[in-house]
C-alpha cells in the first residue's frame, strides 16, 4: 500500500471518530435535557461505545489484544445497546439473557481467533455475519413492534440497517474473493470503503434515531394537548374535534348517536370535608368504575370540567341509553372510592340526550337540561332529554 493509501484511510478513520465523537456527544447532551427518555440514554452509550472501538482498533492496527478482544467486546456492547434501547423505545420488554448470549457467543469466538488467527476471508465472513444478525434483530423490533405513530421513522431506521446488511454481504463476497491477499488495489478499495461506508451509516443511524426521537415527542405533546392530566381522558376540545366525526358518520348512516352528561354530587363537599388530594381521587375513582361497566366500542369519554363528565355512544337509542346511564350510576352509588385507609361515599346524577341530528352542541345542551332537572329532583337518578 503506497504512502498516499495510507494517509487517506488514516485520515477517513480520523474522520470517522470525529463524527462518531460528535453524535455519541449529542445524543448524551440531549439525554441530559431530555431526561424522561432512557432509550436516548442508551443510544448514546452504543455510539460511545462504537466509537471506543474504533479508537482500540485504530490504535492497534496489527490485530493485538486491544484490537480483536477489546474491540470487539465494545462493538458487541454497542450493538446490544442499540438493540436495547430500540426495545425500550416502541416499550418492548427484551430479555437481557439473548442479547447477552450473542455478544458472550461472539466473543468466544473472537478469542479464538486472537490464539489462531483465521484467513481475511474467514475473519470478515464471521464479523458480516453478526453484524447481519444484529440488523436483523433490529429491524424485526422496528417493523413489527412500531405503533402506528411511530411507523414512519421506524420504518427509515430500518431501512437504513437493511443497507447495512447489503453492505456486510457484499463486503463478505469480497474478502473471499480469490486471491484477496494479493490483490493490492481490490484490498485498498475494499478498506477505504469500509471507513467510507461506516462513516457514512453512523451518521444515518444517528438521523434515524433522531427522527424517532422526534415523532415520539411530537406524539406524547398532541396526546398531552388532548388529555386531561388527572383522569387520563379526552379533555372538552379533544372531546368535541372527535365527537363531531363520530356524530356526522352516524348521522350519514342514519344512526342515533346518545350523549351522557354526568355531574358528581355534592363534589365541594368532598373537598371540603376530605381535601382535594381526596376529591382528585374521587375523580379518578369514578373513571375506572364507568370504564369497568363497560364502555361500548367507539365510544367517546372525556372530562367536561371540574365534575363533570361526558359520554357519547355511537348508534344508540333512547332507551338503550337510559339503560347503559342508570347501570352507570348505580354502579357509581355502590362502588364508594379508597382513600387513606377509608372510603368517601359519592353518587352521580347524569343526563342523557339521543337525537339523529348532526348537531353535537345541541344534543350537549339537551344533555346539560337533563341533568339540571335530575339534581334539582334529588341528585343520585338519571334524566332524559
Amino acid at each position: 500500500m503506497h504512502a498516499s493509501d495510507q494517509l487517506d484511510v488514516y485520515t477517513l478513520g480520523i474522520v470517522g471518530m470525529a463524527v462518531g465523537v460528535v453524535i455519541s456527544l449529542s445524543f448524551t447532551l440531549s439525554g441530559i435535557v431530555l431526561r424522561g427518555m432512557p432509550a436516548l440514554r442508551l443510544w448514546a452509550a452504543s455510539f460511545w461505545l462504537l466509537s471506543l472501538a474504533g479508537l482500540a482498533q485504530g490504535y492497534d492496527e496489527n490485530g493485538g489484544f486491544l484490537s480483536v478482544i477489546i474491540g470487539s467486546l465494545l462493538i458487541a456492547l454497542g450493538n446490544g445497546a442499540m438493540l436495547m434501547g430500540i426495545a425500550v423505545h416502541l416499550g418492548h420488554r427484551l430479555a437481557l439473557r439473548w442479547p447477552l448470549a450473542l455478544i458472550t457467543f461472539y466473543l468466544a469466538i473472537q478469542f479464538v481467533f486472537y490464539l489462531w488467527p483465521p484467513s481475511q476471508g474467514v475473519e470478515a465472513t464471521v464479523f458480516g455475519v453478526k453484524s447481519v444478525l444484529w440488523d436483523l434483530w433490529m429491524i424485526w423490533l422496528l417493523l413489527r413492534l412500531s405503533p402506528p405513530e411511530l411507523r414512519v421513522s421506524c420504518a427509515f431506521t430500518a431501512l437504513i440497517l437493511s443497507i447495512d446488511i447489503l453492505f456486510y454481504l457484499a463486503r463478505a463476497g469480497a474478502s473471499v474473493y480469490p486471491g484477496m491477499d494479493s490483490h493490492v488495489v481490490l484490498a485498498t478499495a475494499l478498506t477505504t470503503s469500509n471507513y467510507l461506508f461506516g462513516i457514512l451509516c453512523t451518521f444515518l443511524l444517528g438521523t434515524g434515531f433522531s427522527l424517532m426521537l422526534a415523532q415520539r415527542i411530537t406524539h406524547d405533546l398532541r396526546c398531552a394537548a388532548d388529555t386531561d392530566g388527572l383522569t387520563g381522558l379526552l379533555n372538552r376540545a379533544a372531546m368535541f374535534t372527535e365527537a363531531g366525526r363520530v356524530v356526522a358518520e352516524c348521522h350519514a348512516r342514519g344512526e342515533s348517536v346518545a350523549v351522557l352528561m354526568f355531574d358528581l354530587d355534592n363534589f365541594k363537599a368532598i373537598n371540603d370535608q376530605w381535601g382535594h388530594a381526596a376529591g382528585d381521587r374521587v375523580l379518578r375513582h369514578f373513571v375506572e368504575v364507568i370504564r369497568a361497566a363497560g364502555i361500548k366500542g367507539g365510544a367517546l369519554f372525556s372530562r367536561y370540567g371540574g365534575e363533570e363528565f361526558l359520554l357519547l355512544l355511537p348508534a344508540t337509542k333512547a332507551d338503550e341509553a337510559l339503560m347503559v346511564a342508570e347501570s352507570m350510576r348505580s354502579r357509581v352509588a355502590a362502588e364508594p372510592a379508597p382513600f387513606d385507609c377509608h372510603v368517601i361515599a359519592f353518587t352521580t346524577s347524569v343526563g342523557v340526550a339521543t337525537s339523529p341530528s348532526p348537531e353535537l352542541t345541541t344534543m350537549v345542551e339537551a344533555a346539560d337540561a337533563a341533568l339540571y332537572r335530575a339534581k334539582h329532583a334529588g341528585r343520585n337518578r338519571v334524566a332524559l332529554a
